[in-house]
C-alpha cells in the first residue's frame, strides 16, 4: 500500500480501490493482526460516532474482499464473528 500515491498492489498486481475502500484497507492494515471492531471502522473511515444501524461496513468489506481477496489463493481479510474484522498478511 502506497499511502502517498494511494495505490495498492498484491503479488505485483495493481488493485483499483474507491476512496472509501482505500481508507478501510488502510485502517485494517494499520491494525494488522488485531481485531478492528465495526464501531472502530465507523469512527475511523466514516467519521460516525454512532451506529447508523445500516450495513455500510459489511457492504464495503464485501466489496473490498472482492478486489483484495477473491482473485488470490490466500485471503487477507478475516471476519471475527460478532466482533469485527482483522487483516493477516502471510509471512
Amino acid at each position: 500500500m502506497d499511502l502517498i500515491q494511494r495505490r495498492v498492489t498484491r503479488q505485483g498486481q495493481p488493485i483499483d480501490l474507491q476512496p472509501r475502500e482505500f481508507s478501510l484497507l488502510e485502517v485494517l492494515m494499520r491494525g494488522e493482526g488485531r481485531v478492528i471492531t465495526r464501531t472502530m471502522l465507523l469512527e475511523r473511515v466514516w467519521d460516525f460516532h454512532f451506529d447508523p444501524k445500516t450495513s455500510v461496513v459489511e457492504t464495503h468489506i464485501s466489496r473490498l474482499r472482492a478486489k483484495v481477496d477473491r482473485p488470490f489463493d490466500v485471503p487477507l481479510i478475516h471476519t471475527v464473528r460478532n466482533t469485527g474484522y482483522s487483516l493477516h498478511v502471510p509471512a
